[in-house]
């Protein structure tokens, strides 16, 4: 008997041993409808100037509007089907199908058909595994800390006091403020190890924020992270800040994959699409979601890589070397970004205020410069110098979809706010590489009033008609990761006051916030002037007066924030 034999009777012994992993699940994401359709629509809800302002989407609607013929999901259901899936289920937006199956080798799923896209049905545009993982706990002794580059804050007696009391009065922020409706929710979300502490977060409350109802706190999902991990040590500091802003608000965690992968490589991308295409889906939404976590776009990777092919690097050797660098290029594709815009499009036709981390490595870099040692340095070299060449967004806050939260800090104290920076990091700023401006941005002379100015970076090192972000500022000594969360509270604050008045959630409050910011300047923003976005590099965008490719239109004035946001009279 072939060795072969043995192997072969040894896997089909092993069900019945109890061997196998546990179940995995396929999602076959499928060709959608009228996606020009959803782009118009989307952007006539969120227009203040547009007589469907605010009139969102209910989620039949959205299945109507994009879903998949039936043709298409029973063609996807069969394929799953005579591939021996099971538990088939369509998503209800009527897009995807997802099928499990048992822990069978990836051989004999790749021997189906699965996932080799030369077999797929036309329909199917792409298929995205999430392996049925087990939950994980979080214990309450120990939790990590952000990594070094987001700490800009000195410990030095001299560096002003970043407390949640100073942070609030420096926007005009009552401390006691907080949210009566029952129903405003506002969610944090990571993959991996990402979770809290309650007992973190109770610590928290005793010193900084007494006021954190600690009963309005709680997981969306069994994955409660993993105590230690990177991850973990990013969604206490959301939970800390978007609870201490958002008092009283009902917070939901979400972690929808505890995978490793997911901190370090494409698997975070997948996860994103996973996250964002189940949430579209589900009857409730949250009102505001906040997203710290990225990486450099898909597009701004495969610049890096094929910028390095012409100085000398094999590409296979460029690609391999990103890959494996810790939350630098962690999407698939440019197609995988794409899936993703269009999910948050969906939740922004629904009325959800997403809100993402303008990044911590400037205008060029995820965080810092690359590093290598032996026969890596050569590529870390080219790729430090291409990074300098071009500036290097990173997504989904580059995304036209999504409100772009940048950082600030202060120099001697609150009353003199510049762009955030620290240990080779800063603020995340710039200008996509592949979504163009969305329509508030193309009618505005705002951005290009500002590249006028002195000081910019080489024209040739970012394109100017695409979207251009930061869209506001918040603080960010602990990084962006700090400054969303902060922001993503107070706009549920607005929620919260919109609800209370029989109002309408904001949605995608992007081109709103534009045409407050140009309207009626200093009124609820502050600009934030100084510092800029080079970091390590020798060109930049500088933070100036008035909207800047670094801060965007300044910190909030909440005063102002309550005067044009919670109500819609100063706009009709």
């Amino acid at each position: 008997m072939s060795p072969h034999s043995n192997i072969l009777r040894l896997l089909a012994l092993l069900p019945v041993l109890g061997l196998y992993a546990a179940p995995i699940q396929l999602t076959a994401h499928l060709r959608q409808s009228n996606l020009t359709a959803l782009e118009s629509t989307f952007w006539e809800i969120a227009d203040p100037k547009s007589p469907r302002y605010l009139n969102h989407l209910s989620l039949p609607e959205v299945a109507e509007l994009i879903g998949a013929s039936s043709e298409d999901i029973d063609s996807a259901a069969a394929f799953f089907a005579e591939a021996g899936g099971y538990d088939i289920t369509v998503s209800n937006l009527r897009d995807a199908v997802t099928a499990s199956f048992d822990g069978k080798p990836d051989v004999e799923l790749t021997a189906k058909g699965l996932p080799r896209k030369s077999t797929h049905p036309s329909a199917v545009e792409f298929l995205v595994r999430h392996d049925d993982l087990p939950a994980s706990t979080t214990t309450t002794t120990t939790t990590s800390s952000p990594s070094p580059l987001k700490i800009a804050a000195s410990s030095d007696d001299s560096s002003p006091s970043y407390t949640i009391s100073n942070i609030k009065e420096a926007y005009g922020i009552p401390t006691d403020y907080q949210a009566t409706h029952p129903d405003t929710t506002q969610m944090v979300w990571g993959p991996g190890t990402f979770g809290y502490s309650k007992a973190k977060l109770e610590a928290h409350k005793i010193k900084e924020a007494p006021l954190i109802n600690m009963d309005k706190v709680e997981f969306w999902t069994e994955n409660h992270g993993t105590s230690g991990g990177d991850n973990f040590g990013e969604g206490q500091l959301d939970v800390d800040m978007i609870t201490s802003f958002g008092l009283n608000v009902t917070t939901l965690v979400a972690n929808t994959n505890t995978s490793a992968s997911t901190e370090e490589t494409t698997g975070f991308g997948a996860a994103l699409l996973n996250f964002l295409t189940d949430l579209s889906s589900r009857e409730e939404v949250p009102h505001v979601l906040s997203m710290s976590l990225g990486s450099l776009s898909s597009a701004s990777c495969n610049l890096l890589c094929s910028e390095a092919v012409k100085m000398g690097i094999a590409l296979t050797d460029c690609q391999a070397y990103i890959s494996e660098q810790r939350q630098v290029c962690m999407y698939l594709s440019d197609d995988q970004s794409d899936r993703i815009n269009t999910a948050l499009q969906v939740l922004g036709a629904r009325g959800v205020t997403i809100m993402g981390s303008s990044g911590d490595g400037g205008s060029h870099f995820s965080f810092g410069p690359f590093q290598g040692s032996g026969d890596d340095s050569a590529i870390a070299d080219a790729l430090n110098e291409v990074s300098c060449k071009f500036q290097m967004p990173v997504f989904p806050t580059a995304s036209p979809y999504v409100l772009s939260i940048g950082g600030e800090m202060w120099e001697g104290n609150s009353k003199h706010p510049v762009t955030w920076a620290g240990y080779g990091g800063g603020s995340g700023a710039g200008f996509s590489v592949q979504f163009e401006a969305p329509p508030h941005q193309k009618s505005s002379s705002t951005v290009s009033d500002y590249l006028k100015k002195p000081g910019m970076p080489p024209t040739s090192s970012y394109n100017a008609n695409n979207r251009a972000y930061p869209d506001m500022s918040a603080v960010g000594v602990m990084g962006t990761s700090q400054s969303c969360p902060i922001t993503a509270g107070i706009w549920s604050l607005i929620t919260d006051i919109r609800l209370n008045n029989g109002l309408p959630p904001l949605g995608f409050v992007a081109p709103r916030l534009w045409q407050v910011a140009e309207e009626y300047p200093g009124e609820a923003f502050e600009d934030i002037i100084g510092g800029n976005s080079n970091t390590s590099c020798s060109n930049g965008f500088p933070a100036t007066d008035g909207w800047d490719a670094n801060t965007g239109f300044g910190r909030p004035i909440w005063d102002g924030f309550v005067k044009h946001f919670a109500a819609d009279d100063v706009h009709d």
